[in-house]
């Protein structure tokens, strides 16, 4: 090769080293701005720049003198910046604690954290200074980490939010339960019924479809409003008070005297915890059974149960809702039961709704208020359902209640959304935060809220939930029969089509 031959093409490796070069200190830059900074488009276009230059000049001047301390110096600077726009919002937002934290120091960063990124304070009224004013002195003093949790606890229930909260330990650890309570909506007021029934209960006479009407002497509207705080954190009304019934027939102590009236009348029952509780009966290992589960109602109509959307590794529930579906592909109307759901994986129950669209369609997005490097830095992020497999075309009705939160209510809002479902039951707890989680002193976790999602119209979940088309109010009666009067109007609405 002659030497203008050489000397292009050193010309031309120049050009693509320095053009290499800018393009890196371009993306450092833009990515700085855009995510630990979180600089305005202005801020974001000059930190861009700015990189570009220095990234260029730094390829030029490796071409100019041969010293390779310029590379390593150039690259090293682009480097930084793209791990400290990782490495800073991990850090704001509790995700890189400091080593030999101090339960002090855990509860500022904590606080910082969601002063940081969480998107609801405006939403639900908090004056987040006042509550750090509030519980910055009982974090100081507490003299335990099992303490210390309690405080924080105590603190994210001041949201109401379902996503936000401690999660380990659970905020019923350490709680006697003799039982659970279930509410029931009846048109012109509630009822809490007993539901599942401990064994020294039962022993003490407590029944299934008992209606609890006091507690240790109180009535049941100021015993469910007497329990903690952290046992009934929830996004609306009727969350907060499915969860405190829930929870109405446990105690911290060693006895709850309970008050109910059953078919054949009033009484008052006391529960005392054994000094020895029974050991829990041996059982047989159940046979595999899918989650998910289909049949064919006499009418001929499909029905779908989906409990959950939760993954787990020898449950793909994606694969058991495509069986239970195809089996009922003929069917003349199909509803899907949701009732009890809480949430799960949009990547599990997004492929699902795909089995009733004929188009892709785009249900809400998720609002961050903190731009976070889990999150690609984005300010924002779509859910869209994708059209999968052979779709179900039929009518279709969707069975909700208010234990209905979080993905579920994604699924629903995809479905209902589109028009291509219409919802029978009960408003839905409404939560909706794409959480991260942070350690506690000991062992701990907590979990906040970090999107605030919202449907095409701009309406939140969050403190809302999703109303159903038809409101079905039980009575007690049908709860002790064993009836489903959810199950009965969707039945009339598909067969009236």
């Amino acid at each position: 090769m002659d030497e203008v031959g050489k000397y292009l093409m050193q010309r031309a490796h120049a050009i693509r080293w320095i053009l290499l070069n800018l393009t890196l200190g371009l993306a450092g830059g833009i990515t700085l701005g855009w995510g630990p900074l979180a600089a305005p488009t202005a801020g974001i276009v000059a930190l861009g720049l700015l990189g570009a230059l220095l990234g260029g000049g730094i390829g030029w001047r490796t071409q100019t003198k041969t010293q390779r301390r310029w590379v390593w110096a150039g690259h090293g600077v682009i480097l930084l910046a793209v791990v400290l726009a990782a490495v800073i919002p991990l850090y704001r937002i509790g995700m890189l604690p400091l080593p030999g934290e101090t339960r002090s120091a855990n509860f500022a960063r904590l606080w910082r954290a969601l002063d940081y990124a969480y998107p609801y304070f405006e939403e639900k009224g908090v004056d987040w200074e006042a509550v750090y004013a509030q519980y910055a002195p009982q974090a100081q003093q507490a003299h335990s980490d099992e303490a210390y949790w309690r405080v924080v606890a105590s603190m994210l229930a001041e949201l109401n939010d379902g996503h936000t909260g401690v999660v380990s330990p659970w905020p019923q650890s350490g709680r006697r339960y003799f039982g659970t309570g279930y509410l029931i909506a009846e048109a012109r007021r509630w009822a809490v019924l007993v539901d599942e029934v401990g064994v020294t209960a039962r022993a003490a006479g407590l029944e299934r479809g008992d209606e609890v009407l006091a507690v240790d002497g109180l009535l049941i509207d100021d015993a469910l409003d007497a329990l903690a705080p952290v046992l009934v954190a929830g996004a609306t009304p009727q969350q907060r008070r499915t969860k405190a019934a829930f929870n109405i027939l446990s105690t911290t102590g060693d006895a709850l005297t309970v008050t109910v009236r059953g078919p054949a009348g009033e009484r008052t029952v006391t529960l005392a915890w054994p000094e020895e509780p029974p050991a829990p009966q041996a059982q047989e290992t159940a046979p595999w059974q899918p989650r998910i589960t289909g049949e064919r109602l006499p009418s001929g109509l499909g029905l779908i149960r989906i409990p959950d959307f939760g993954g787990s590794s020898d449950h793909d529930l994606v694969a058991e809702f495509d069986v239970a579906l195809d089996a009922l592909i003929d069917a003349p109307g199909l509803i899907l039961d949701l009732r009890g759901n809480g949430g799960g994986s949009t990547y599990i129950s997004d492929p699902m709704a795909g089995r009733f669209l004929s188009q892709p369609f785009t249900y809400g997005r998720d609002h961050f208020r903190a731009r976070l490097p889990q999150r690609g830095w984005r300010a924002h992020f779509d859910y869209r359902v994708k059209p999968r497999g052979q779709t179900y075309t039929g009518p279709l009705v969707l069975l909700i209640d208010t234990y209905n939160f979080s993905t579920a209510e994604n699924f629903i809002v995809a479905l209902v959304d589109s028009g291509r479902a219409t919802a029978v039951g009960r408003p839905t707890g409404g939560g909706s935060g794409n959480p991260v989680s942070l350690s506690l002193p000991g062992g701990g976790r907590a979990r906040f809220s970090t999107a605030a999602f919202r449907r095409n119209d701009g309406s939140l979940i969050e403190g809302v939930g999703i109303a159903p088309h038809s409101i079905v109010f039980w009575t007690v009666a049908d709860f002790r029969a064993g009836r489903d009067p959810d199950l009965d109007a969707a039945e009339r609405l598909l067969d009236a089509r």
